[in-house]
């Protein structure tokens, strides 16, 4: 974790921060640059001779055709197609690295090595790396980008140091895991944590409209059903950036209901006292809907926000 090499705070729920919260959304919103140090997300290391056959076999994008400095977003889905996690998937040498919510990498690395044992591939948990992301550019640290996300960096312990001190020496801001999970809002990209996992088809979290899904790459676990509701148009919930003003007491799992459906938030970030931003589930007719409310919550105003990508 970064905390364990650098000055960084921690705030429950939001995680690291920098500087004030308030800034470092202020930041993100105004599409300025920075850098911004993960403890929220960690690496899975999938290595051995068969690594990238194996992974091809298990995940729904695909990693064979990656290249130097490049990545994708991914799902790891159970036997009904439903995510168990999803993860941001970059090649180093002959080796894969998952990168994905620290909570998930425990599940993740049982998951997959139920099959790494039938291959000559090998998983588990890489805690020598650290994740950032931004307007990285330091030769302590391996840097990917993909269109969807933006650049991301894997910086080893103990370089954590170096790294910073060139962040700052370049006067970049550095700011936390809230900002950065308010960039993924704003981009329209899932990280599912591990209370959502195996609770939602990729098309559901939007993963077919981020480049996250392969439809032609062959099979892998749960393929046929992802395939099966993609060909047959049968997606009904999408994921939505939404902003919830008038309340700070919205975590991950929470419903918005409208007309008698519910959607579930997957996503929370703070902007403001009493300004959230939030990525929610939520049926596709009622995206444009005025009566959107919390559940549990009420008085609070609701307004869906604009994707960055067309809901096909």
């Amino acid at each position: 974790m970064w905390s364990e090499y650098t000055n960084v705070n921690q705030q429950v729920p939001w995680g690291t921060y920098i500087n004030d919260l308030e800034q470092e959304a202020s930041l993100v919103l105004n599409q300025e640059p920075y850098v911004a140090l993960l403890d929220c997300m960690a690496v899975i290391r999938v290595s051995g001779e068969e690594a990238g056959t194996f992974l091809q076999g298990q995940v729904t994008c695909d990693v064979v055709k990656l290249g130097d400095q490049e990545a994708v977003l991914g799902a790891h889905c159970n036997a009904k197609g439903r995510a168990q996690a999803t993860f941001i998937c970059a090649k180093q040498g002959d080796d894969y690295l998952l990168v994905l919510p620290a909570d998930q990498v425990e599940s993740t690395v049982q998951a997959l090595s139920k099959f790494a044992m039938f291959s000559k591939a090998e998983v588990t948990a890489d805690t020598s790396l650290l994740v950032c992301a931004g307007s990285i550019d330091s030769t302590v640290a391996s840097a990917f980008t993909l269109p969807e996300l933006g650049t991301l960096g894997l910086v080893p312990g103990s370089a954590a140091g170096e790294f910073v001190s060139a962040v700052q020496g370049k006067g970049l801001p550095l700011v936390g895991d809230n900002a950065w999970v308010l960039g993924q809002i704003t981009s329209g990209v899932v990280h599912i944590t591990a209370n959502q996992s195996e609770q939602w088809i990729p098309q559901e979290i939007n993963y077919d409209l981020v480049n996250g899904v392969n439809f032609t790459k062959g099979c892998y676990k749960g393929q046929e059903i992802v395939a099966r509701i993609h060909y047959r148009g049968q997606t009904k919930i999408r994921v939505f950036p939404m902003e919830i003003t008038g309340s700070e007491q919205v975590k991950i799992g929470d419903k918005i209901v409208c007309d008698g459906s519910n959607g579930t938030i997957l996503a929370v970030a703070k902007v403001s006292d009493r300004t959230l931003r939030v990525l929610s589930t939520l049926k596709t007719e009622l995206s444009e809907s005025e009566n959107l409310q919390l559940e549990q919550i009420d008085g609070c105003e609701i307004r869906v926000l604009p994707l960055p990508y067309a809901i096909t």
